[in-house]
């Protein structure tokens, strides 16, 4: 299963070049800082509701509602407020701390839910199963005596899949032997499966299949050559005056771009009041963008495996679900910043490169025309964010991508290790052609890495020329001519979704449209409102039937566009809580009530996807691969604004 081998990051000696948790917020959206988490410990240990069982499972910044964001000033008292959620003997419980007034604001138990996984809960099972004889016997018959290696996981399922889940914070999984290797990815003891009470502290049941011999290919890639191929020569972006940029108390200034961003425990990076200079107008883009949840179904019958669908942020945000960026990740030239996320106790742990920032060339030109002999043109530079949301056993760079056209792109890169299951074949079997139902790909002798999705959901909080916006709906038709040698043409015709179903939208080759955010109110030169465009990139839609458990979880991979009003408790695509639910929250849920959407503050939900069939070549770490989409303007200027960019990138 998902192998957490998370522990506190020791502080180290960081350049004095790296950007750093600032010690105080200069603004209410920034992240909270290190004697603010101390000031919510100390509230609540203070508060007398606290017992030697409470786990933190999450704290968060506690966003104040955006019309006082978007009326406070710099000398303004900052307004901070925090979420708490904890899990205390297999309650689950919300409490807000007001951390300038120092006070509890509520602390309120949530029967029927239940809290994000914690560390310590994984460490404690893990001793506990390892000591219950009936694992032992199991993995004596799997010839497994040495248990010092050995890491036995039993983790919340997001779906109801067993009785026991009724009542219980139940956990289910699987055992990995890291003996001889770095880690244990490809070591899965496969066979063995432990039900377990994660509250009782017990092993519920062992499921001892037949088993299978355990793959022994080489998985330390940690040990591979690094040997430059013929020919490479060095490859240098310099930057001898230091970086185009500026960030001033938060907020970073780069061209014409404005944005602030704070790196959030459970989403990663948000980025918040993103602004361009247009002239001597400052104008709104997006009040806030984010990444909202993960959805991750793997797609194998068997026992053991048809469990496996997972929402990471919502559920596994260990430490925060963003993780170090490093010299391999980000150029030389790259500033990093640090951050905070809480430990089980509560306590702020300091988290070193955290995110990267850094400028780079465009990969092409941002315009160019060649008319006789003579080709005007006028090269691209780019402004990049980056980050590295660790699930376990998979790594996704998060990038969001500041271009000079006005242009966001937003892009997703998922690498690090593929989910394996041990089986007895090791090469495939001659004469298995089309037509046979595959469920994964022999990576190894004995080895299979499993198909999978991979959905994400963002939430684009887009504000054009302010936050009174609506949602337009440009669709490609058919128009068929007559008395014209042409039979068809196509046409744009615009519609505006006027409620929450219009606004659920897919992506249809055959019947293409375009998604726009525009300000009904605000007119560019030739009289079109002003506006931004969703444009998806190559994606997918979950092709799991809607009525399946696990996707009614996953819910908000049904469909490539959502939109809803604002609503500041709206959050995450999937609902607060992911664990062991029936699903249809969040997304779903929401737009049951198909509220209006026009010419109001609405929220665009972005899902980007991919189907996951593995290549012998992902073994055994996958290369990078890349899906994105674009946020970029659409009528809001009136004329190309990279018309006199310099010569020099």
């Amino acid at each position: 299963m998902r192998a957490f081998f998370l522990g506190l990051i020791a502080l180290s000696t960081l350049s004095a070049s790296l950007g750093g948790q600032s010690t105080m917020p200069h603004h209410p959206l920034d992240a909270l800082t290190t004697q603010e988490y101390w000031t919510i410990h100390d509230v609540l240990e203070q508060s007398g509701h606290l017992t030697d069982k409470t786990l933190f499972s999450s704290v968060l910044l506690h966003e104040p509602v955006k019309d006082q964001v978007l009326a406070w000033k710099p000398g303004d008292a900052i307004p901070r407020e925090a979420d708490v959620i904890l899990e205390d003997g297999g309650k689950t419980i919300e409490a807000r701390v007001d951390i300038t007034a120092r006070k509890l604001e509520f602390w309120k138990p949530v029967p029927g839910m239940q809290a994000p996984i914690t560390e310590s809960e994984l460490d404690t099972m893990n001793d506990i199963v390892k000591k219950d004889p009936r694992v032992i016997a199991a993995l004596k018959r799997h010839r497994v005596t040495d248990l010092s290696g050995v890491r036995c996981e039993p983790i919340p399922i997001t779906w109801m899949i067993f009785p026991e889940q009724t009542n219980g914070r139940i956990g289910f999984g699987d055992c990995t032997d890291s003996h001889g290797v770095y880690h244990p990815w490809g070591r899965a003891i496969e066979g063995v499966y432990i039900l377990a009470d994660l509250t009782s502290e017990k092993v519920l049941k062992v499921v001892d299949n037949e088993p299978v011999p355990m793959s022994q290919s080489d998985i330390n890639y940690e040990e591979g050559a690094a040997t430059a191929r013929p020919g490479t020569k060095p490859l240098l972006v310099t930057q001898p005056l230091g970086p185009g940029y500026t960030i001033d108390k938060g907020e970073v200034m780069w061209q014409n771009w404005r944005f602030r961003f704070r790196l959030d425990p459970r989403v990663g990076p948000v980025v918040n009041l993103v602004r361009y200079q247009d002239g001597d107008r400052l104008r709104s883009v997006m009040y806030e963008g984010s990444l909202s949840e993960m959805y991750v179904p793997y797609m194998d019958p068997d026992e053991g495996w048809n469990s496996r669908a997972f929402v990471d942020a919502g559920e596994f945000l260990l430490g925060g679900l963003i993780k170090p960026v490093g010299p391999d990740d980000c150029p030389p030239h790259a500033q990093y910043f640090t951050g905070l996320a809480p430990s089980d106790a509560g306590a702020p742990v300091f988290k070193p490169q955290l995110a990267c920032l850094f400028e780079r060339p465009g990969d092409g030109p941002a315009w160019r025309h060649l008319e006789g002999d003579v080709i005007s043109g006028r090269p691209s530079r780019e402004l990049v964010l980056r980050t590295a949301a660790v699930a376990g056993n998979y790594d996704y760079m998060l990038d969001w991508v500041f271009q000079q056209d006005g242009t966001i792109r937003v892009a997703v890169g998922a690498t690090g290790i593929v989910e394996t299951k041990g089986v007895k074949e090791q090469t495939v079997a001659m004469g298995d052609g089309p037509g046979k139902l595959e469920h994964g790909t022999l990576v190894a002798p004995n080895l299979l890495a499993v198909n999978h999705d991979h959905y994400f959901s963002y939430r684009l909080d887009l504000d054009v020329d302010g936050p009174s916006n609506s949602f337009m709906v440009d669709r490609l038709v058919q128009e068929p001519l007559s008395g014209h040698t042409r039979k068809t043409i196509w046409a744009a015709q615009s519609s505006i979704a006027h409620t929450e179903k219009e606004g659920i939208l897919d992506l249809d080759l055959r019947n293409p449209s375009m998604w726009h955010f525009i300000n009904p109110s605000q007119h560019d030169a030739r009289g079109y409102p002003t506006g931004w465009e969703i444009m998806p990139g190559a994606t997918a839609v979950s092709n799991i039937s809607n009525d399946d458990p696990a996707q009614r979880v996953g819910a908000f991979s049904g469909h490539q566009m959502w939109v809803t009003p604002y609503k500041p408790d709206e959050r995450y695509a999937a609902g607060t809580y992911v664990t062991n639910n029936e699903g249809l929250r969040g997304l779903p849920e929401w737009t049951k009530a198909n509220r209006s959407i026009e010419n109001t503050d609405i929220v665009g939900w972005y899902t980007l996807g991919f189907h996951h069939v593995v290549r012998v070549e992902d073994w055994p770490v996958m290369p990078t691969l890349w899906h994105d989409f674009l946020i970029r303007p659409v009528n809001f200027f009136d004329q190309n604004p990279t018309l006199t960019l310099p010569h020099e990138p």
